[in-house]
């Protein structure tokens, strides 16, 4: 509810006219110099913040050659997705087929699985220690996938906290994870070879997901040593210059 600039009366619905009806002051022309100046001060605050923003905002991204290099660091592990993870090659009566597995192939590989019947073979006596390291194997690289698109996250609000650990963990952890992957497929692999299904199912871990984690790893130190530098904002620079100026 809007009230009188001078006298505080409250002004209701139907207190159509520009004046008050206690005072009888113009209310829209009532110290209209002042207001206007008290506008004009919260305007310039208000530029000013945004101007502050905007600066930490181009500083994070380009306010040092090593802020500059980490994005397309920070954004390279999600190329990194496309590259071969590991190899199936199975061979059954009317089914001979050869699989490379890399992010795409598993996510359309599932889309058309039994979903319920890797968690049913992780209970059968034969092949439930090797499903559950396939299961594992599976787990990992979606947790990788899913700490990607955390530390996109964390890329763009960055600006926000210079020296945040952000995006060194959530790299750091996809790198783990990627290395955990390939180890449980290796161990599944394993557990097949030594079973009776070696005539019949030949996998292990590709080159591309050591490649993956390396990448990982890369973004996680170049995102550490980012967080780690000083920061100098351009506006706080011109602040001191301002201020040895007027100290001279």
């Amino acid at each position: 509810m809007a009230k009188c600039p001078k006298c505080n009366r409250k002004l209701h619905i139907w207190n159509i006219k520009a004046e008050c009806p206690d005072c009888g002051v113009n209310i829209a022309n009532y110290d209209w110099e002042n207001r206007l100046e008290q506008d004009s001060i919260e305007a310039e605050a208000a530029f000013a913040k945004l101007h502050e923003t905007m600066n930490k905002f181009k500083y994070s991204f380009v306010g040092t050659k090593l802020r500059i290099a980490r994005i397309p660091v920070s954004v390279l592990p999600l190329f990194s997705l496309l590259l071969p993870f590991g190899t199936m090659a199975v061979s059954i009566p009317f089914c001979d087929e050869k699989i490379t597995i890399n992010a795409v192939t598993m996510v359309l590989n599932l889309l058309n699985f039994d979903i319920l019947g890797i968690f049913k073979a992780a209970g059968s006596e034969v092949i439930g220690e090797a499903s559950l390291r396939f299961m594992l194997s599976i787990v990992f690289v979606v947790l990788a996938a899913l700490s990607l698109l955390v530390s996109l996250g964390f890329l763009m609000l960055n600006f926000k906290k210079f020296n945040s650990k952000g995006l060194f963990m959530t790299n750091l952890f996809a790198s783990l994870c990627m290395l955990a992957s390939a180890f449980c497929f290796h161990d599944f692999s394993g557990m097949i070879q030594a079973s009776t299904l070696a005539d019949a199912i030949q996998c292990g871990p590709s080159w591309g997901i050591f490649v993956s984690a390396a990448i990982y790893l890369a973004s996680s130190i170049t995102n550490l040593i980012v967080s780690l530098q000083p920061v100098n904002l351009p506006v706080e620079e011109e602040k001191k210059e301002e201020k040895e100026t007027v100290n001279a």
